[in-house]
């Protein structure tokens, strides 16, 4: 076991204190990956966002015209049939 003097006082060291810097090593290795997916996966919603963007101006440019037409086949078949 080493042991440190401090003060003039031996103190030994804690014998599970390298597992602690090892396990906790090994989860600041963890965070970065898992931060490094996370911003990979952030990156690729963006990108389907704007996909998206674009199939929801289409939806709405076809929900227009189907509500247009609508009408305007409401309004042809009216003036058809003057009774």
């Amino acid at each position: 076991m080493a042991t440190n003097k401090m003060g003039g006082i031996e103190n030994i060291e804690n014998p599970h204190e390298e597992q602690q810097r090892m396990l906790l090593s090994r989860i600041v290795n963890n965070v970065k990956k898992l931060n490094d997916v996370l911003e990979n996966m952030n990156s690729r919603i963006q990108e389907i966002n704007e996909y998206n963007r674009d199939v929801v101006i289409l939806s709405q440019f076809w929900s227009n015209y189907n509500r247009n037409v609508t009408f305007n086949l409401e309004n042809i078949q009216k003036l058809a049939d003057p009774k």
